[in-house]
């Protein structure tokens, strides 16, 4: 069955299918073939046929350290000059940085420069707006790291304290687009693991996403991610019964981003195992021998595999 999931065309096929190569039906045709939710026994065969077990989504996370000190000694030394580059561009331009408590008014004002932000994107996903009344029924757990330009909203992210499980939650941000190419949104998220240190927080989760960088969340945001320190991991392991498994197959990449990522499980004797365990980054690119893979480093991964497709 072909379905197109926000421009994306994906064929759902089942285990045999995988297996005995009836994928290739639909290879000219889709960006993705996918067998959802194949049982963890198959999971060796469907490696064998080329496809990845893999969570369908995945939590960013890291601890917050006993300190910022110390939390900067785990970042390589780019990426600490970078996060000092950040905040000297905010207060080249004047910026101001708050962290508030929301409300109402901040959440509407903050949803305007999102759904602006959102509309810039191939395949953006206003999220954020389909669950504002969620949110303000429970805005006495968020807080707001908000930067403003001579009063003017430039740049916010938005968390939840959620104290009984000893986190904050990173849950939806936005900065303009000049903000953006002067990492406006590094020096957001530093502050966040600023506010949740003083909270007295262990960890914080930056996000989910679902798991194809190159679609509507790009490879360059799973390199911003890992860069500030934090590991993907599946949804499962922050909580049991959430999320689903898949096993893609990436055939081309004309809905993707060159090069698009992956994180897929590595063998392990049940779903259990392989969700405890690290993952491995997956780069699909029609050019392997012109790409640096330096960039999609990331934190507590098992290795990195590039695959290489052909082009149109």
């Amino acid at each position: 069955m072909r379905v197109n999931s926000k421009g994306l065309a994906i064929a759902l096929i089942d285990v045999e299918q995988a297996v005995d190569g009836e994928w290739q039906h639909y290879a000219h045709d889709v960006d993705v073939i996918r067998v959802q939710d194949p049982p963890a026994h198959t999971w060796p065969r469907l490696r064998e046929a080329g496809f990845l077990p893999k969570p369908q989504v995945l939590e960013w996370r890291a601890g917050t350290c006993e300190s910022e000190e110390a939390y900067l000694a785990t970042l390589a030394r780019k990426d600490r000059y970078d996060i000092r580059i950040a905040y000297r561009n905010a207060a080249d331009a004047h910026l101001s940085l708050t962290t508030e408590a929301l409300t109402a008014a901040s959440l509407a004002d903050f949803l305007a420069l999102y759904e602006q932000e959102i509309g810039r994107m191939r395949h953006g996903w206003a999220v954020a707006v389909e669950q504002r009344d969620r949110i303000l029924d429970e805005a006495d757990t968020y807080f707001a790291v908000v930067a403003r330009s001579g009063g003017e909203l430039v740049g916010a992210c938005l968390s939840q304290d959620l104290k009984p499980a000893d986190e904050i939650r990173a849950r939806f941000s936005a900065v303009t687009a000049e903000q953006r190419s002067s990492s406006l949104a590094r020096v957001l998220y530093w502050e966040t693991l600023r506010e949740a240190r003083l909270r007295g927080r262990a960890r914080v989760c930056l996000g989910r996403d679902v798991n194809l960088y190159g679609h509507v969340g790009n490879a360059g945001l799973f390199s911003f991610k890992s860069r500030l320190g934090f590991a993907a991991v599946p949804s499962q392991r922050a909580e049991p019964a959430s999320g689903s498994h898949q096993a893609d197959r990436v055939v081309r990449l004309t809905a993707l981003s060159d090069p698009a990522l992956v994180l897929s499980y590595g063998p392990a004797d049940d779903a259990a195992a392989a969700v405890a365990s690290a993952l491995c980054l997956n780069v699909f690119t029609t050019d392997a021998a012109s790409l640096d893979v330096r960039p999609y480093r990331g934190v507590e991964l098992a290795g990195t595999v590039v695959h290489e497709l052909k082009s149109g």
